[in-house]
């Protein structure tokens, strides 16, 4: 437990599973739903659905594994003069879902000129590890996560999907704000997407840039125990699943690596412990000045709140906050009031406010 008291204040309630969120530049917040939709919350807690999502989201679960629905939320940075955002989501169609990016427009209390800007083919049955993370990063450019969509690592083919740079599952890419392959992509060769910028990815959902530096740093879930977090870097191959720090759902399974690969480790792994990482912040604010720098990470396991002690690029140690809130946490952003801000993984999901404990305060 963290020696810092921390008030809890919900802001929201009733939310279908909140994934992401994103701050209005005039107040309020976006959230994503995966089982749901797209929301308005104001600085009041009034909650206003959005219309006009794709029509091919795919936001019905059809059992508890199911990792199907509305991923990650980024604002442009012209948003308030332009209104535009970007959606990742699970898109069903012809042969399976898979994971797809689009620009719109929010126009009210719609959206409007949805622009579909990529989808991982192959599709597939299979209904897990999407990816979704999104990022504008310090660059200016968007990047996406894509999961490698097994529930089983034995149902990879004989080189696995995420190691495959022809195929588009298990990967990071980099794209231009109008939907372009960014340039300065590194080349993978023959038969891959120019946007594709690192490999060997299991299921990372949470990034975030770190203030003053040109570094991104992503979460990774692990299979069996093995959660990591990484820096992101152009042609890195994370090694999914040749590479990890814990093991297979299926003890048998001996995947096949590629021949003379070199493999970037994770800057933290968890051993012996899952936490199940997901949403990330770097926290920059004036109510936990202690923190400032560190990276606070969300985990859907028993409700993990951690705080990183980042440090030149490295993770001197780690402080776990909320232990005492049994409940899947999927996502943490600081607010623009220096407050941190977390959703709750439920059927009835909440915005939750984080602030230091008023007997506390200056």
């Amino acid at each position: 437990m963290s020696a810092i008291r921390i008030e809890r204040v919900t802001i929201a309630a009733g939310l279908r599973h909140p994934w992401s969120i994103a701050f209005l530049p005039h107040g309020g917040m976006l959230v994503t739903e995966k089982d749901g939709g797209l929301v308005r919350i104001d600085a009041g807690g009034a909650v206003t659905r959005i219309a006009g999502l794709p029509d091919d989201l795919d936001n019905v679960r059809q059992n508890p594994r199911d990792n199907s629905g509305l991923f990650g939320i980024a604002l442009h940075p012209d948003f308030a003069a332009n209104g535009r955002l970007y959606l990742s989501y699970a898109s069903r169609g012809e042969g399976g879902t898979t994971t797809r990016l689009i620009r719109a427009r929010l126009d009210g209390d719609r959206l409007s000129d949805i622009e579909s800007l990529f989808e991982a083919t192959p599709r597939s049955g299979d209904r897990f590890h999407y990816g979704g993370g999104l990022l504008i990063g310090p660059d200016g450019k968007l990047y996406l996560t894509v999961g490698e969509r097994h529930y089983m690592e034995s149902d990879n083919p004989p080189l696995p999907v995420s190691l495959d740079v022809t195929d588009r599952r298990g990967k990071i890419f980099r794209f231009e704000l109008d939907g372009r392959p960014a340039e300065g992509n590194p080349d993978f060769g023959p038969g891959t997407h120019p946007a594709l910028y690192a490999l060997g990815i299991r299921a990372a959902q949470g990034m975030a840039a770190e203030p003053g530096t040109e570094r991104i740093w992503f979460s990774e879930h692990g299979s069996t125990q093995g959660d990591e977090i990484n820096i992101l870097a152009p042609g890195a191959n994370y090694g999914w699943p040749v590479r990890t720090g814990g093991g297979y759902r299926d003890p048998a399974y001996r995947p096949r690596g590629l021949e003379g690969a070199a493999y970037t480790d994770p800057v933290h792994e968890w051993r012996g412990r899952t936490v199940a990482p997901t949403g990330l912040t770097f926290y920059t604010g004036n109510v936990f000045p202690e923190w400032r720098g560190d990276l606070i990470v969300a985990g859907l396991r028993r409700g993990y709140l951690m705080r990183l002690d980042v440090e030149h690029g490295t993770v001197r140690g780690v402080e776990y906050l909320l232990e005492d809130a049994p409940v899947r946490l999927r996502n943490v952003t600081q607010g623009p009031d220096g407050a941190l801000y977390i959703l709750t993984d439920e059927a009835d999901g909440k915005v939750i406010r984080l602030d230091r404990h008023r007997g506390d305060r200056p």
